[in-house]
């Protein structure tokens, strides 16, 4: 019987090489699958310092942008409200005209009615819009509809003078809303408010007609449909200002995940160069461990 008596320092420190040749070709292989040259932290503390703080710059610019798309559809639909409102004047105006001329009649103006009271209607709903389930003209409080009464009856504004603000990068914030009283009754007297002024033009027009009512309703509602021009203009500024804002985090998170790729990408040619070598390496190890354990062997029997 043979009894193996190897060489127990000489295989120690073998078998310790040889585990440190198993755990860099684990490493590199996992580095070489991943595409990263960082895999735990502990291989790069700096490195993964930094790399996390690109990853968080990153995701907060990320939840910027997302902001941003939430304030502009907010902004869209207030802007698609106010076209839609200021079409409706542009035709109660038409109709102001048409109910002024010299061939006007009572009769006339009468059958201008209804569409007129149609008109104030859709422009009540308008104001009235959502958008994400929220109220767009109630201020903060867009769970309440901001403008109660009907074409017959007097207009309230149930909302507050608070505007929505965001967030959109580090340090500004955007209004997405505009505010129902502001924009839809005015400063609070009665020709600024859109709501009345159409109701007295539709008094105007009878029966029976009052043409000095229907001429002063026209004049407020022309300075009205002014200012909603005006409001108009800002919504569309606004979200120029977004978009202008969002092209510019995305650039900038392109640059940072460019730095980002440049710390935390391997050289694969070089990743690939060294696993080869420590293949090399291992097995050469268990060669000569291999040798070193039959001499052993041998030298014991022809002892």
């Amino acid at each position: 019987m043979t009894f193996r008596t190897p060489n127990l320092a000489s295989n120690a420190g073998s078998l310790l090489d040889f585990r440190r040749v198993k755990e860099r070709m684990a490493i590199l292989n996992q580095q070489i699958s991943t595409g990263k040259r960082i895999v735990n932290l502990s291989d790069d503390p700096t490195g993964s310092a930094l790399i996390m703080d690109f990853r968080n710059s990153i995701e907060r610019n990320e939840q910027y942008s997302r902001q941003i798309d939430s304030a502009a559809s907010f902004l869209v639909a207030g802007e698609l409200s106010l076209t839609g409102i200021s079409d409706h004047l542009m035709r109660l105006m038409e109709m102001g005209v048409q109910a002024q001329g010299a061939a006007a009649t009572d009769s006339m103006r009468a059958a201008l009615v209804p569409e007129a009271q149609g008109i104030l209607t859709s422009m009540l709903s308008l104001a009235n819009r959502q958008d994400q389930g929220k109220y767009l003209f109630s201020g903060t409080m867009t769970d309440t509809k901001p403008f109660s009464g009907a074409s017959v009856a007097p207009t309230v504004y149930l909302g507050d003078g608070n505007s929505i603000n965001l967030d959109v990068n580090l340090g500004n914030s955007v209004a997405t809303n505009l505010i129902g009283s502001s924009v839809f009754i005015g400063s609070g007297a009665p020709n600024t408010d859109l709501f009345q002024q159409v109701s007295l033009f539709i008094q105007g027009l009878g029966p029976p007609s009052t043409p000095a009512q229907i001429q002063a309703a026209a004049t407020n509602i022309d300075t009205i449909f002014s200012g909603i021009q005006q409001q108009i203009a800002e919504l569309g500024g606004r979200q120029a200002a977004l978009q202008q804002i969002k092209t510019t985090l995305g650039d900038f998170n392109l640059g940072l995940s460019s730095i980002q790729e440049t710390y935390e990408a391997i050289d694969y040619p070089q990743a690939v160069a060294e696993y080869q070598q420590e293949s090399i390496v291992q097995q050469a190890s268990l060669s000569m461990m291999s040798r070193s354990n039959t001499q052993q062997n041998l030298f014991n029997f022809l002892s």
